[in-house]
C-alpha cells in the first residue's frame, strides 16, 4: 500500500488549521475528522503548500 500524502484542514470561520500526516497507509477517524475543535464548524481540506510541507517536516523531526 502507498502512504497517503499529508494534507491540511482549515476552518473558514476561526482560521484554525491542522496538518494531517499519516504514519501508515490507514487513516483513523481522527485523521479524517473535519469538525473544528475550537468553533465546531465544518473544516475544509486543502493540499499542503511548500511552506506548510516545510513546517510539517520540522515538527515531525522534533517529535522523533
Amino acid at each position: 500500500m502507498i502512504k497517503p500524502q499529508p494534507f491540511k484542514f482549515v476552518c473558514p470561520e476561526c482560521g484554525f488549521s491542522k496538518v494531517v500526516a499519516s504514519k501508515s497507509d490507514a487513516l483513523s477517524f481522527v485523521d479524517i475528522s473535519s469538525i473544528c475543535p475550537k468553533c465546531q464548524s465544518k473544516m475544509q481540506r486543502k493540499e499542503l503548500g511548500v511552506f506548510d510541507a516545510l513546517l510539517d517536516m520540522i515538527s515531525i523531526k522534533r517529535n522523533l
